[in-house]
């Protein structure tokens, strides 16, 4: 078996739903192109997102042929919109104000986007049989909600739960398509994935039950000194020093330093 990239997706509208992709360009400063491109802010000038406004899981999203045609609505509402994201951000603005009126501005970063995480801003990794198995920890979760309480960029496919892990523990690069990622931890969760992406519901317990069976299921090649606490899920990235960006494509394979063979890969 070996590990390939089965899904991309950037999200470039901070907090709203994200648009999967063939292939993907990664800028310099190591972030996915496009990726949490804009962000939407309130009078205070703090992100409107799920971390501050619950409320924003009622909002729904699509995209049409590119990451920039975006139709988003609010059925509770009956409200539609589409929004060219190159261009319309401050008619953006203006109709989330219509259901929000403290939602005020705009901010862009093209550059670097504008991820939670500034010192590890690469792509955040996961494995699709990770996905599987958190969803298998509860009732009545598929994984794509699962993946859509998690909202990683990268799934990789050929592979065991939590071999994501992997990344992290040498902090020697490794490769995707053209380009050198080095893994720095595994990512921290909010209170976002406790909750259903379409209603915003609570699943009760939600945090408990991931960090109970994350500890349980660590497989032998995670190391517990990784972990200050185990509501932990993917592998955050940021570029190899000596990598200057590049792009990276469905079906490539994620290949390690030489030293481990597929067959520890797997194991």
């Amino acid at each position: 078996m070996i590990p390939l990239v089965s899904k991309i997706t950037v999200y470039p509208l901070k907090s709203f739903d994200g648009v999967d992709l063939e292939f993907s360009d990664i800028l310099t400063s190591g972030s996915l192109k496009h990726d949490r491109q804009l962000a939407l802010l309130d009078t205070n000038g703090k992100y409107f997102n799920a971390k501050n406004y619950p409320d924003i899981h009622q909002y729904e999203s699509q995209f049409h042929k590119d990451w920039y045609s975006m139709v988003i609505t609010r059925p509770a509402d009956s409200a539609m919109e589409f929004f060219d994201l190159r261009s319309d951000h401050q008619r953006l603005v203006d109709w989330i104000r219509n259901f929000h009126p403290n939602v005020t501005s705009y901010e862009e970063n093209i550059l670097t986007g504008l991820p939670d995480d500034r010192e590890a801003n690469g792509p955040t990794i996961i494995s699709e049989a990770t996905l599987e198995l958190v969803a298998s920890w509860f009732e009545g979760l598929s994984i794509h909600n699962i993946r859509q309480r998690l909202r990683p960029n990268i799934e990789i496919s050929g592979v065991p739960a939590f071999w994501e892990d992997r990344l992290f523990d040498n902090n020697i690069p490794f490769s995707i398509g053209t380009v050198r990622f080095i893994g720095t931890h595994p990512c921290q969760r909010c209170v976002v994935p406790t909750r259903c992406p379409q209603t915003g519901v609570v699943t009760p317990r939600f945090a408990d039950i991931v960090a109970q069976n994350r500890k349980k299921s660590l497989p032998e090649w995670s190391h517990p000194g990784s972990f200050n606490h185990y509501y932990r899920l993917a592998t955050n990235t940021k570029l190899a020093e000596d990598c200057a960006g590049g792009n990276i494509s469905l079906g490539d394979e994620i290949i390690l330093p030489a030293n481990l063979s597929h067959q520890q890969i797997v194991t």
